[in-house]
């Protein structure tokens, strides 16, 4: 049985940005997310991903600088 499963942009790059704090990080998954999102990561969609999530109570500066960097990590491997 196939059921169709949606989902949008910010839960995709934040199962990105926290693959690597729970062992998830590897090509099957990142290909299976860059293919979620069509092949497309903008440096605007980045820059509000991580500034939402240094919004949030209990997050800041440090958090949005290395959400920042995993993500733009993931776009310079898979979104190219």
């Amino acid at each position: 049985m196939n059921r169709k499963i949606e989902t949008d942009l910010e839960n995709i790059l934040s199962l990105i940005a926290c693959a690597s704090d729970y062992g998830f990080e590897d090509d099957v998954l990142f290909d299976a997310f860059r293919e979620m999102i069509g092949g497309e990561l903008t440096e605007q969609e980045i820059e509000w991903y991580a500034r939402s999530v240094e919004a949030e109570d209990g997050y800041g500066e440090e958090d949005y600088e290395a959400i920042k960097e995993r993500l733009e990590s993931f776009k310079n491997k898979y979104c190219v």
